[in-house]
């Protein structure tokens, strides 16, 4: 059951990831529950790493994770095979540390925060959590 809960998580990750890109890419304000500070960090010089937007590698992390579950879901001879399983927790884990590293960049850096921001880092977290234990 563990894979089955990864993906739904993955799925709603991607939502959110998928929804900050297109609002940014399209000069739109980001809807915040709480207050109108999140446009402020997707628009920051620390919106981009690595060459690429954060929201597309929240994408992409999450579209590998989505295969990945669905590998895991329905060939389940392959979590025998120990290298699926640690990569697929060392992938999870340096997501959750870069996420973690965001949300300092957001307190210490940038001053503002982004709530869907959050909730990504939340769920990268909770597929990491699901996995290690």
């Amino acid at each position: 059951m563990t894979y089955e809960y990864t993906l739904v998580l993955s799925l709603l990750g991607f939502l959110i990831a998928y929804y900050i890109w297109h609002t940014k890419t399209n000069k739109k304000q980001l809807v915040c529950i709480h207050g109108k500070e999140c446009n402020k960090v997707i628009e920051s010089e620390h919106s981009e790493h690595f060459g690429a937007e954060n929201s597309v590698l929240g994408m992409i992390y999450y579209v590998v994770i989505i295969i990945t579950s669905l590998v895991a879901i329905f060939y389940p001879a392959l979590l025998n095979f120990s290298l699926f399983t640690i990569g697929f927790l060392i992938l999870t884990g340096a997501a959750a540390v870069f996420s973690i590293y965001l949300v300092f960049v957001q307190a210490l850096v940038i001053k503002h925060f982004c709530e869907y921001c959050f909730a990504s880092t939340a769920i990268v977290i909770v597929i990491f959590l699901i996995l290690l234990i």
